[in-house]
C-alpha cells in the first residue's frame, strides 16, 4: 500500500513540475496566449494549420504594451484565435541581429523600433512585416489582408500587397517586378523584389486613394491608402 501511495505521490509532482514548465513556456496578455519558445510556437502552428504571428519587443515597452491591448481588442483578437499562433520574442534577449529574428528582420538596416511584427508560415517564410506603434485599425486591415489572400483550399499563397501606416508592403513567391498602378491607370511606382521575402516602400508621396499592385508573375491586388 505504502508503495502505491508513493508512486502516485510521485506522479502527482511531477504532472505538476510539468504544468509549470508548460506555464513558463507561454505567456497570457488580456486573454491571448504568447509562446516564449520559437521551436514550440511552430509546432503548435503546424499541429493546427495555422500561420506563426511573431511579436518581437520588450516587456519593459511602453509601446509594445499599447499594441498589445491593441492586439486584445475584440475585432483583433478573434482573428489572432482563429488564424494564428502568437510567439512572443523578447528583444532584451533576442536582439534584431540574432538568429532566432535576422532572417525574418533583413529589410531592417538598423535596429528597428519595438515592437516589431511579423507573419511567418510554417515553412519559415515571412508574408507580412511592420514596426512600431500599431493601432488595432492597422492591425486588423493587416490580418485581413493576410487571411484574405491565402488560398482557400489551404495550398501556398502566391503574393500579398497591404497598406501600413503609410508603407506599401508586398510578398509574393517569386522573384518579379512590382508596379503600382492609380485608379485612373498611371504608373505610381515600380521595383524589383525577390521571392519569398516582403518588400517595404514608402508610400507617403502617393496621393490618397485606390491603386493596383500587380506582379510580373501575373497577379494583380487593389490596396487603398487613407492619409489624415
Amino acid at each position: 500500500m505504502k508503495r502505491v501511495l508513493c508512486f502516485l505521490f510521485i506522479c502527482f509532482i511531477a504532472q505538476v513540475v510539468s504544468k509549470n514548465v508548460c506555464a513558463q513556456n507561454t505567456a497570457v496578455y488580456e486573454g491571448l496566449t504568447y509562446y516564449l519558445d520559437k521551436q514550440e510556437a511552430f509546432e503548435a502552428a503546424t499541429t493546427q494549420n495555422k500561420r506563426v504571428f511573431l511579436f518581437w519587443g520588450s516587456n519593459s515597452c511602453t509601446r509594445c504594451d499599447g499594441v498589445k491591448r491593441n492586439l486584445a481588442t475584440k475585432s483583433v483578437k478573434a482573428i489572432l484565435d482563429e488564424h494564428y499562433i502568437l510567439w512572443f520574442c523578447d528583444a532584451t534577449v533576442y536582439p534584431w541581429s540574432s538568429p532566432e529574428v535576422s532572417d525574418y528582420f533583413a529589410l531592417f538596416s538598423g535596429n528597428p523600433p519595438y515592437p516589431v511584427l511579423c507573419i511567418i508560415d510554417t515553412m519559415d517564410r515571412r508574408y507580412g512585416l511592420v514596426s512600431g506603434d500599431q493601432s488595432a485599425r492597422a492591425l486588423q486591415a493587416m490580418l485581413n489582408n493576410d487571411v484574405a489572400n491565402d488560398h482557400v483550399d489551404g495550398s501556398e499563397k502566391s503574393h500579398n500587397a497591404y497598406i501600413s501606416h503609410n508603407n506599401l508592403i508586398v510578398n509574393s513567391a517569386t522573384d518579379e517586378d512590382i508596379c503600382v498602378y492609380a485608379i485612373t491607370g498611371s504608373l505610381v511606382d515600380r521595383f524589383r523584389k525577390v521571392a519569398y521575402h516582403s518588400v517595404t516602400r514608402d508610400a507617403s508621396s502617393y496621393p490618397a486613394g485606390i491603386f493596383l499592385v500587380t506582379g510580373s508573375s501575373g497577379w494583380t491586388q487593389k490596396v487603398v491608402l487613407m492619409k489624415k
